[in-house]
């Protein structure tokens, strides 16, 4: 079974007009939740690590601090996308997520020299905990919101909001050390996390299509069963995740090879930022118009594109021609992701939507912690153009994982509401 046959399949049956996506209020309470929340989030990362080395002195400190933010949500979200599909009390998860960053965002200006370590990892895992609600739990409110035509839309619209925080985040926490302290950033992370607390609230809440009475471990089985049996989306994950593997290259390599290229570390900044100002560009262009190519065959052919720009990003020859092919790169990367959001929702029951959604990001994190452990080793020992190399490489692996899962699956029809 190819792409195009399964793209062929979910649009086989007709399907009503778009209409106006905007014309729900829940869903304008939705998108402006989740990208104050994101918001919130992605400054709250920079902003935390630029306070414990300024307070501390401690980079492995800091390091420490990302960790315990990040690798929780490797188990915690299969079991909170379960438990989000089931219950009838999903907004206290959001509530939840909200109030651990806001009070580890507090605990951490209190921060100093003499705080013991252990007490700075504990904060940080607080502000990571529930993180998966960021991801899976956001976005498994949008189909019940949506109607069916709009779906592609609306996904491009949340890639957009991921976008949006990606860029604006890290920038506000970064202007805010730098022109005041780094407390300031923390500060104003934690009033962003408040305000998205409270835009939460507004947010419409169905209860979880899972059916009562299943062990929340048998249904986190039964997603990663259906992830592996459906064949779209066992191709798009594996494709994804390989994909996303290779973006662990970015911030390892970038600094590398900006000094390469005779412009220094800092201009890594500058390519980190043209890469999430062209993913925002193209996932805006999905969100104001539905793609004609099928989900599945324009997430493959996106990732295609990737391997062919963060090729010619090796061999750039200076640092504009760089700037412009990460541009490029990223504005094929928001609509894959756009597109990675339909297949899931097209090929998942509603009672399972959020934790595919939660499992399938948990497994590109943990991806991307280990493509930043190899190409870190790859470029230390055989210089960043090599290391971006194996990024380009990692799409091409990705390709390939695609066409195997499609080339060894039976015939599997679309699911269709």
């Amino acid at each position: 079974m190819t792409a195009a046959d399964l793209d062929a399949a979910q649009h086989a049956s007709p399907g009503a007009a778009p209409t106006g996506l905007w014309r729900s209020p829940g869903l304008r309470s939705l998108f402006a939740a989740s990208t104050t929340a994101r918001l919130a989030n992605e400054s709250a990362r920079v902003a935390m690590v630029l306070l414990v080395l300024d307070r501390t002195g401690s980079p492995a400190l800091a390091g420490g601090l990302v960790a315990a933010a990040t690798i929780p949500s490797l188990v915690t979200g299969p079991l909170l996308g379960a438990w989000l599909d089931r219950t009838a009390h999903r907004r206290s998860a959001f509530v939840a997520n909200q109030l651990l960053l806001l009070l580890a965002l507090v605990g951490l200006l209190s921060v100093s020299a003499t705080t013991p370590p252990v007490a700075v990892l504990a904060l940080g895992l607080a502000a990571g905990l529930t993180s998966p609600v960021l991801t899976g739990g956001f976005t498994g409110l949008i189909a019940p919101l949506v109607p069916r035509a709009d779906l592609r839309r609306a996904y491009g619209a949340e890639a957009t909001s991921y976008n949006v925080a990606s860029v604006a985040g890290p920038a506000l926490a970064g202007a805010l050390a730098g022109l005041v302290d780094p407390a300031a950033a923390v500060t104003a992370a934690a009033v962003l996390s408040a305000v998205a607390l409270a835009v939460v609230l507004r947010v419409p809440m169905p209860r979880g299509e899972a059916p009562a009475g299943t062990p929340v471990l048998r249904s986190v089985a039964r997603a990663l069963r259906h992830l592996v049996t459906s064949p779209p989306l066992r191709a798009t994950t594996l494709a994804t995740t390989a994909s996303f593997g290779g973006m662990g290259a970015l911030p390892v390599v970038l600094p590398l090879l900006a000094v390469e290229l005779g412009a220094g570390a800092a201009a890594s900044g500058a390519l980190l930022s043209c890469f999430a100002l062209g993913a925002l560009a193209g996932s805006l262009g999905v969100a104001a118009r539905t793609p004609r190519t099928g989900p599945l065959r324009t997430a493959l052919l996106g990732i295609a594109g990737l391997a062919v720009a963060f090729g010619a990003l090796a061999l750039a020859p200076t640092l504009p021609v760089a700037l412009v092919v990460i541009a490029i790169a990223g504005a094929l990367e928001g609509p894959v992701f756009a597109a990675t959001l339909t297949v899931r929702e097209l090929h998942t029951p509603g009672w399972m939507r959020t934790q595919v959604v939660t499992t399938a990001a948990s497994l590109k994190f943990a991806a991307f912690a280990v493509g930043s452990a190899v190409t870190g080793a790859v470029a230390a020992t055989h210089g960043p153009r090599v290391g971006t190399a194996v990024l380009a490489g990692a799409q091409v692996l990705a390709l390939v994982l695609a066409a195997l899962a499609l080339r060894t699956s039976k015939a599997s029809p679309a699911r269709h509401s």
